[in-house]
């Protein structure tokens, strides 16, 4: 019998018996759970759980029959992820291509368990990439109005049958609008440590403050400017002697595996969303 491999994520408010209710009903649908991650934000009196399990798939349709029947009695928010089922991510950039190439080598030799569906860019420059990797590459010019050019990114994501969107350096503000279509299914690479210097330039504003650390955020994009729940953030110490272009040259090493550590830790199924904060499991 062959068996799948699915990931359950729950929430709700805390409360006795999470735990072995869980666990019970996946076992009476026949499921064997070979992983399982909890955590209880007290502050907000709030339990998060995510479950790896394995099961027949033919009986996965008995595993939420039994979700169902507890979700009302233990108000719970729940999702369940097939992962034979491979995620889709379309990569958004403008010319730098640092963040890029990290995340097209690292799905090359099997850290990334995703499919990358296209290439979107505002510039022509990175088109070449695109024809290396075996991914559709899209120009999608910037300088046009916005609802167009938006309009032709939702024309490509359901040509591309893309699930989620990575602004690997791309150097354009999305809309309200389009944020909002997609809230929690963009994820940015802000070149900074937010909240400090966010917006243009965050390596020359920290140059300038004579900052001792610096830093990259990767986080969901909303309709705030880099200020979307984070997801990942990562540090490294500077000399005193860095110049603008020393942070600028560190800094791309921060960024590239700020986004790709992100990405693997979303397509795993570890990144909870709630009351507009990130819980890691």
């Amino acid at each position: 019998m062959a068996l799948n491999t699915y990931i359950l994520q729950i929430h709700c408010p805390d409360q006795k018996g999470l735990i072995a209710g869980t666990t019970q009903v996946l076992a009476k649908a026949g499921a064997n759970i070979i992983d399982m991650t909890q955590h209880t934000a007290k502050d907000i009196e709030t339990f998060f759980l995510r479950a790896v399990f394995e099961m027949d798939s033919a009986s996965i349709g008995e595993a939420k029959r039994h979700i169902e029947t507890i979700a009302p009695h233990l108000q719970l928010t729940w999702k369940l992820y097939d992962c034979s089922e491979t995620p889709r991510l379309a990569l958004f950039v403008s010319k730098t291509d640092h963040c890029l190439y990290d995340l097209l080598l690292k799905r090359r030799d099997g850290d990334l368990p995703c499919d990358f569906s296209c290439i979107v860019s505002n510039h022509t420059e990175l088109g070449p990439v695109g024809g290396t990797f075996g991914v559709p590459f899209y120009y999608v010019p910037s300088n046009q109005d916005k609802n167009v050019q938006e309009n032709r990114f939702r024309e490509i994501i359901e040509e591309t049958k893309t699930d989620t969107i990575i602004l690997a350096r791309y150097m354009q503000i999305l809309s309200p609008a389009f944020t909002e279509e997609f809230k929690y299914h963009i994820i940015n690479i802000h070149h900074g440590f937010l909240p400090a210097f966010k917006g243009a330039k965050p390596y020359h504003q920290a140059w300038h403050k004579g900052v001792k650390i610096i830093g990259a955020t990767a986080h969901f994009a909303t309709e705030d400017l880099d200020q979307g729940p984070i997801i990942y953030q990562d540090i490294q110490r500077i000399p005193e002697t860095a110049s603008i272009d020393n942070l600028v040259q560190l800094g791309k090493d921060i960024e590239k595996r700020t986004l790709s550590n992100a990405v693997k830790l979303w397509l795993e199924r570890r990144v909870f969303v709630y009351a507009g904060r990130t819980f890691i499991l």
